[in-house]
């Protein structure tokens, strides 16, 4: 993700921060009070983004994407619970299996793609209450502002990652 950007030791510690704050955050289950948990705000890239030589978005995204690896790391039963759960209360009648998911089945991987850009949209929002000097993101403007591709991207490494077969703990 920071390819194009030259980070220094400092940045690059402070990112990794970041990350590692917020997927303990998502480890504990408590993302959705995350503006209660103390840290370190000096070295906090969602309190600070001015710090790191990278798009705030990035930033901001990056955190999600990790948070959710952690959340959900697996394609498993689980997860197909939360994204039936989410359907029926979306009240919509599609409804995915495991089996479906793996076989790659075109209509089941869809809502997948879409489940996990509704949890990186949350993720966002939630990211924005984290402190008063959090900025507001929303992927739709996101993307009419040209990082399409970046969540697409985010989208494939969290369909990736979870349907790796490695044994994570």
């Amino acid at each position: 993700m920071t390819g194009k950007y030259h980070m220094t030791a400092d940045q690059d510690a402070m990112l990794g921060y970041t990350v590692a704050h917020f997927q303990e955050i998502a480890r504990q289950n408590r993302f959705a009070e995350n503006a209660s948990i103390e840290h370190d705000t000096g070295r906090c890239g969602v309190c600070r983004p001015e710090l790191l030589p990278l798009e705030p978005f990035f930033i901001y995204l990056e955190v999600v994407t990790q948070s959710v690896k952690v959340r959900r790391p697996r394609l498993e039963q689980s997860l197909v619970d939360e994204i039936n759960k989410d359907l029926i209360l979306m009240q919509l009648p599609s409804r995915v299996s495991l089996e479906s998911l793996r076989s790659g089945d075109p209509e089941a991987v869809q809502i997948w793609k879409s489940w996990l850009r509704d949890a990186l949209s949350t993720g966002l929002g939630l990211l924005s209450i984290h402190s008063p000097t959090s900025l507001e993101f929303d992927l739709e403007e996101a993307e009419a502002a040209g990082f399409e591709s970046l969540i697409r991207e985010k989208v494939e490494e969290l369909m990736t990652y979870q349907t790796e077969d490695i044994t994570r703990p």
